[in-house]
Formats: C-alpha cells, sequence, structure tokens
C-alpha cells in the first residue's frame, strides 16, 4: 500500500510537470505571437510618425501623404507577405513622409543591393530599425546622416541601419521598436534569424 501510494504521487507530480511545461509553452507562445503583432501596428501606424503629423500645419499635400500612407498599408496584417520590392517601395515612401512632416530637413543616405527583387518577405519587417533610427537618433544634420543598407542573396535579406549617436539616450537598443521586432524575427523567422545591436556605435542589423 505504501508503495502503491508513492507511485500514485509520482504519477501526478509527473503529470503536473507536463502540464506545466505545456501551459509555458502556450504561454511563451503567446508572448511571441503578440509582441510580433505589437512590432507589426507600430510598422504600420508608427505613434511617433503620427505624433509629427497631428502637430504639422496641415496642408493638402500632408494629409494626401498620410491618407495614401494609410490606403498602402490598410490590406497588409503581421502574416502578409510580398515581394522585397514591395517592401522597399513602402519604405522609401514612408521616409519620404517623415521627411514631409519634420520641420527640419531630413538626411538619409539609402543602398539598396536586392539579388532579387522578387524575394518574398513579410510586410514592414524592415521597418523598426529605421524607424528606431529615425525617432531616437539624429537626422538633420547633413555630416550625419541616418545610413540604411539592404542587401539580399538567393536565400538571405540583411538590413543595416546606423544613425549618429544621441548622447541623451543612455541606450537606443532598448524600446519598442527593438524589442517588438525581436519577437517578430523570432516568430516568422525562429531558425534563420539573427539582430546585432550596438547601441554606442549606433549601428543595428537584422538578417532574416
Amino acid at each position: 500500500r505504501a508503495v502503491s501510494v508513492a507511485l500514485n504521487l509520482q504519477r501526478e507530480e509527473m503529470f503536473w510537470k507536463k502540464s506545466n511545461n505545456k501551459q509555458s509553452q502556450e504561454s511563451r507562445d503567446l508572448l511571441l505571437s503578440n509582441g510580433a503583432m505589437q512590432s507589426y501596428f507600430i510598422s504600420e501606424l508608427d505613434p511617433a510618425l503620427l505624433d509629427l503629423f497631428e502637430k504639422r500645419e496641415k496642408t493638402v499635400g500632408t494629409d494626401e501623404r498620410f491618407s495614401n500612407w494609410c490606403k498602402l498599408t490598410e490590406n497588409l496584417s503581421k502574416d502578409s507577405v510580398h515581394t522585397l520590392a514591395e517592401e522597399i517601395a513602402l519604405l522609401e515612401y514612408y521616409i519620404s513622409l517623415w521627411g514631409l512632416l519634420q520641420n527640419e530637413e531630413l538626411h538619409v543616405k539609402v543602398d539598396f543591393n536586392i539579388a532579387d527583387p522578387s524575394m518574398k518577405v513579410h510586410a514592414l519587417i524592415c521597418f523598426p530599425l529605421v524607424q528606431n533610427a529615425l525617432t531616437n537618433g539624429y537626422n538633420t544634420m547633413p555630416a550625419h546622416p541616418i545610413k540604411i543598407r539592404l542587401s539580399s542573396t538567393s536565400n538571405q535579406i540583411k538590413l543595416e541601419v546606423s544613425n549618429h549617436v544621441n548622447h541623451y539616450l543612455k541606450d537606443q537598443s532598448e524600446n519598442d521598436y527593438i524589442n517588438n521586432l525581436q519577437y517578430r524575427l523570432k516568430f516568422h523567422y525562429p531558425d534563420k534569424h539573427s539582430l546585432f545591436l550596438n547601441s554606442n556605435s549606433m549601428l543595428f542589423k537584422g538578417v532574416m
């Protein structure tokens, strides 16, 4: 009888551990999905960009450009996939919109070296690193432009973004853009992604 009780307790403990592990995995999966979703939402309608739009004196040009951005992204979602050429077109539009809404002149240097423009990528996955530089880095000095380099091979996409050091920030890699991007990269590219963050040099690299 004593042995029987011990076995029953052991089985109950093993069952509890398995159940707990299952719940932990489900919690991790949910956290990953929610983080990826949040990353997408910030990319689609960045609060910092919205703030620029609301503070800027409204003109026909600014209203049309902002409204068009909303139309360009209205049919996209976290799981949407489109070509790298389409991703670049949206990225260029976003940067130009930011420059239009910002009071000071925007200085950005881009370098696109794309092997296959028809290569598929998840929608707006390239945006967080650029948004981080626009929002948290200096971008108004001609001598220190934001530098964006996007390249691809047959099976890999690499994005490098750097900006002039903002001495008012302790760490430019600690914010919602970067934190949620890590979730989205893990969600969509669990086995092939990497994210290199160097807040001292303000160099950020994402590989998918």
